[in-house]
């Protein structure tokens, strides 16, 4: 019996998992990236609270431990009548194919730029390693123009040189020493948020953060009294949010606004913006034939694709709804459907009926623990909102995954 899982992110390690500790059976991993990311934790990258081995996991390891398989690949199509999972190996000249019984696909969710004009090239972005590492590097590239104008000017100023004079562009070195440096982040939604408080604690005094939203208030999703707290505690650290306001087009250190509320148009100018206004499904969902949601895989109440007996969508890239509740797209729920996704094939094969999956964090009464900089983080679960050792719990729930990476359990 051979089960493939498509992706290694939350909701594919977790399944893998699950089933070694309930079949015996050939598992194989595929993802296109040899570590696992923590995408939770890769905002604080920009802080410099955490670093690279702090947020990455290896997929080897946890593939020994629990003995499964694991190819370095990236599928690009998926034969669900010939039950075979195409995909390319290396750097994309070996081209293969791996037969399955079962498959679990959860190749998660990508940027989203709506197609708004010079969004993509003109941002940056944190939803991976490479993109969150990029993003630090142009903070201290900021930071350290900022940090050699300023000595420039103090030099300047030593020396007695007037600025009346700008020769060698000494009087625009001096303003560039005096300007702070501007940060935009376009999109307050979870990340948005996290990002901004990270940003916050990179700067320290030295520049503006500021977080643009096309809704009235940040964190849209959550409750009203969660985006208040949210919003006072940024406002208390000096984040400016500008929201009611959709981004109509973005240039080179400019991006322009339109007030929603009067369609009067905004120009800010940054140096250096960061996207987190949107997700869209991973473009394997695209070249698969299968039932979808706006994009999404649809699956039954089982988390299998819709019209399927074998084939299993979860994490982001599935659509779940069941009784008018629909799963969250968050790590939570990527868990705990990766668990039921591997318990169902599990009963399966065992002739037992299957279970119907049941959401917790879901559109309709979500929960989380949102860290907004400074160590501080607020949390949300049934209704109840608190801040009191928010931040210590949301780090041990995020080192007590990272374990699943050693290839002893009490490694860490």
């Amino acid at each position: 019996m051979k089960i493939v899982i498509i992706g290694c992110g939350f909701a594919g390690l977790s399944a893998a998992e699950t089933l070694s500790r309930r079949i015996d059976a050939d598992i194989t991993l595929i993802d296109r990236k040899e570590y696992f990311e923590n995408l939770a934790l890769l905002p604080e990258i920009l802080s410099g609270k955490v670093n690279t081995s702090d947020v990455t996991g290896d997929i080897r390891k946890f593939a020994k431990r629990t003995g499964a398989n694991f190819i370095v690949g990236e599928v690009y199509d998926v034969d669900f009548d010939e039950k075979q999972v195409y995909l390319r190996r290396g750097r994309g000249t070996e081209v293969s194919a791996e037969s399955y019984d079962f498959l679990i696909i959860s190749v998660g969710a990508e940027p989203s730029f709506f197609g708004i004009p010079g969004a993509e090239e003109h941002s940056f972005t944190v939803n991976s390693l490479e993109s969150v590492l990029s993003a630090r590097r142009k903070l201290d590239e900021l930071a350290q123009a900022q940090a050699q104008a300023k000595h420039w000017h103090w030099h300047c100023a030593v020396e007695g040189d007037g600025v009346a004079e700008d020769r060698s562009g000494v009087a625009e070195d001096r303003r560039a020493g005096d300007r702070s440096i501007d940060v935009v982040i376009a999109g307050a939604g979870l990340t948005g948020v996290e990002v901004a408080g990270e940003v916050v604690d990179f700067l320290r005094g030295r520049g503006a953060c500021r977080i643009v939203e096309m809704m009235p208030r940040v964190l849209p999703a959550m409750p009203e009294k969660v985006s208040r707290r949210v919003a006072h505690m940024l406002a208390r650290r000096g984040v400016e949010m500008l929201t009611g306001h959709a981004v109509q087009s973005v240039r080179e250190n400019e991006i322009e606004l339109r007030k929603v509320s009067s369609s009067e148009s905004v120009v800010l100018h940054f140096d250096m913006l960061i996207w987190t206004a949107g997700l869209k499904p991973n473009r394997l969902s695209e070249r698969i034939s299968a039932p979808k949601v706006r994009g999404w895989l649809k699956t039954d109440d089982y988390l299998r694709v819709y019209g399927f007996e074998d084939v299993y969508a979860i994490g982001d890239i599935a659509h779940f709804e069941r009784a008018s509740r629909t799963s969250g797209k968050n790590a939570e729920e990527a868990e705990r459907q990766g668990k039921a996704a591997a318990e169902n094939i599990a009963r399966a094969l065992k002739g037992k009926p299957l279970k119907e999956y049941t959401p917790k964090n879901t559109v309709q009464n979500p929960r989380a623990l949102i860290s907004v900089g400074g160590n501080e983080a607020i949390a949300y679960f049934n209704g109840i909102l608190f801040t009191c050792f928010a931040y210590r719990i949301k780090k041990h729930i995020e080192r007590k995954f990272m374990r699943k990476f050693s290839v002893n359990r009490g490694e860490i």
